[in-house]
C-alpha cells in the first residue's frame, strides 16, 4: 500500500463518521433527550389522544431515519401483542357506572373502555420510544458518545456487552435450531413442539455464550482494555453541534411543560 492510500485511510478514519441520513446522524445523547421528552409529553396527559399522537410521531421520525417498515412491522405486532391484551383486560376489570355490554359477574363499562384507552396508550407510547430508540440509534454511537461526556469505559462496554450479548444469543439459538432442522428433528408446528424442540437447545446455547465471553476478555486483555490512559477508537463521533444543543434545550423545556400542564391539568 503506496502512503497515499495510507493517508487516505487515516484521513477517512479522522473524519466525523456520518450515516447519510439527517436524523440517524443527530448526536446520541440529544437523541436520547428528544426521544424521552416526547415519551414525558404522552405520559403526562390524562387522555388518549396525546399519547396516540406521540405514538404517530414516533412512527413518522423512524421514516425520516430511513427505518419505517422495520420500526412499522415492530410497533404493530406490540400494539397486537400487548396493546390488545391490556386494553381489553382493563376494559373488563375497571368497574364503572356506565354499563355497555354486561357480562355476567364483569361488564364492559364507558369508564373501563377510558381507562383501557389511557392505560393502553401510556405503556405503547414507552414500548414506541424505546423501540425507535433501538431502530434509529447504535449500541456503539451511544457507549462512546456516554464515554466522551466522562462515563468509564469499564461501565460502556458492560452496557454494550449486555445488548450484544442478548443478539448473540438470539443468533446461537437459531443457528442450533436449523441444524437440528437439518438432521430431521422436527422444530416447526404448534407450541407443544416448538417447545420440545427448543429446551435441548438451550444447553449449547449458553456453552457457547461461556465460550464467547472468555474469548472476549481475552481479545480485551490483548488490546490493553484495562489501561489507566485514555482510551482511543476508530469511531470518530461528531462533536456537539447547534442543532444538537437546540434539540437537547428544547426537549427540558418541552418535558417541563408536558410534567407541569399534566399536574395542573392543561391537557
Amino acid at each position: 500500500m503506496t502512503n497515499t492510500a495510507v493517508t487516505a485511510v487515516a484521513d477517512r478514519y479522522r473524519q466525523p463518521m456520518t450515516l447519510g441520513n439527517a436524523v440517524l446522524d443527530i448526536h446520541p445523547i440529544a437523541m436520547v433527550a428528544g426521544i424521552t421528552a416526547l415519551i414525558v409529553v404522552g405520559l403526562a396527559s390524562a387522555g388518549w389522544i396525546v399519547p396516540l399522537a406521540v405514538s404517530v410521531l414516533f412512527v413518522g421520525i423512524a421514516y425520516l431515519a430511513g427505518r419505517g417498515p422495520s420500526y412499522l412491522v415492530t410497533i404493530l405486532k406490540l400494539w397486537i401483542a400487548v396493546g390488545l391484551i391490556l386494553f381489553a383486560l382493563r376494559a373488563l376489570l375497571v368497574k364503572g357506572e356506565t354499563v355497555l355490554v354486561p357480562l355476567g359477574p364483569i361488564a364492559i363499562t364507558r369508564e373501563g373502555i377510558e381507562n383501557g384507552l389511557r392505560f393502553t396508550t401510556a405503556v405503547m407510547v414507552i414500548c414506541g420510544g424505546v423501540t425507535l430508540f433501538f431502530a434509529i440509534v447504535s449500541m456503539r454511537r451511544l457507549m462512546l458518545a456516554l464515554e466522551r461526556i466522562g462515563v468509564s469505559p469499564r461501565v460502556s462496554y458492560v452496557i454494550l456487552a449486555s445488548f450484544q450479548a442478548i443478539t448473540d444469543l438470539g443468533a446461537t439459538a437459531r443457528v442450533v435450531l436449523d441444524a437440528q432442522k437439518a438432521r430431521g428433528i422436527e422444530a416447526e408446528g404448534n407450541v407443544f413442539v416448538r417447545a420440545h424442540a427448543f429446551f435441548p437447545v438451550l444447553a449449547p446455547v449458553f456453552l457457547t455464550a461461556m465460550t464467547a465471553t472468555e474469548e472476549r476478555a481475552i481479545a480485551l486483555d490483548a488490546r490493553a482494555f484495562n489501561n489507566p490512559g485514555r482510551h482511543t477508537s476508530l469511531l470518530n463521533l461528531k462533536p456537539f453541534t447547534a442543532v444538537d444543543t437546540v434539540l437537547v434545550v428544547l426537549s427540558l423545556v418541552v418535558a417541563a411543560a408536558a410534567v407541569t400542564g399534566g399536574i395542573l391539568g392543561w391537557f
